[in-house]
């Protein structure tokens, strides 16, 4: 807590960062995926897609495969990579390469890569006895849902493989993806407005960046994680609310529902 311009105002941080709803909404999204997977058996798992939670992936469904391979277009993703025997990270020309030399067959296909993501004819070449699929639409957008192209990537599989798609909403709000990131940043600007309507409060300000540019532009990940490190939330008030602003986010947290659609 600190003082505003005078001591009548003070400013308060929520203990809650904007890693920590990042990392709600993650394992949200990989119970989903255990969900599904429960009581099956896999050696090998590709995950495809670190950012900005495919580290994740890898690193829980570690527990129950031999090896697995986290995969992304670009390099310096690695440095996402968990420190796992059992987990190595490739890029997506050395993945195609030992793909190609038959050193690499999944048995587990996690697709997490989204809009523009991985080719469905890429997808088709290989032989799983699992597959998901992130769908990467929230609520209905003409554009959105003409650039998606999950339904095809997942098709061929069908009747083939045991096929899921990964949906991922808020319960009674708008997001207009299930994107990890979307979720994030609408989950904390919409606790903003709520806790900004508590007596004796200013205003609250959604500590958020446009995190995708530095990491992918700037290509700076200490700037990255030290960004999403904040606070989620800066309050400016006469009252001592941080008890109600951490349940007025924890409430917008628990909207988020999970689940894997079986094809």
């Amino acid at each position: 807590m600190r003082y505003g311009i005078t001591e009548t105002v003070k400013t308060i941080d929520t203990k809650t960062r904007v890693i920590d709803v990042i990392n709600e909404i993650a394992k949200k999204k990989y119970q989903a995926i255990r969900d599904f997977l429960e009581g099956e058996e896999f050696k090998e798992v590709a995950v495809f897609g670190v950012y900005l939670w495919g580290n994740l992936v890898a690193q829980m469904i570690s527990r129950y495969a031999e090896n697995v391979y986290l995969v992304d277009i670009h390099e310096f993703m690695k440095e996402f990579a968990p420190n796992n025997n059992n987990i190595k990270f490739l890029n997506f020309n050395e993945f195609k390469l030992k793909f190609m030399k038959n050193e690499i067959n999944p048995d587990l296909i996690v697709d997490l890569t989204g809009l523009g993501g991985i080719e469905p004819e890429f997808l088709a070449k290989f032989n799983p006895k699992f597959i998901i699929v992130e769908d990467p639409r929230g609520v209905f957008d003409v554009d959105i849902y003409e650039a998606d192209n999950t339904y095809e990537r997942i098709t061929p599989f069908v009747g083939k493989a045991k096929v899921g798609v990964l949906k991922t909403y808020r319960k009674a709000r708008v997001s207009k993806t299930s994107g990890t990131m979307t979720l994030t940043i609408d989950t904390i600007v919409d606790a903003s407005r709520e806790i900004a309507s508590l007596d004796g409060v200013l205003y609250a300000i959604p500590n958020l960046r446009y995190y995708e540019g530095i990491l992918f532009h700037e290509n700076d990940i200490h700037k990255f994680l030290s960004e999403i490190s904040q606070p989620a939330i800066t309050i400016s008030t006469i009252n001592d609310v941080l008890e109600d602003a951490e349940k007025i986010l924890s409430y917008n947290i628990n909207l988020i529902y999970s689940f894997v659609e079986e094809l």
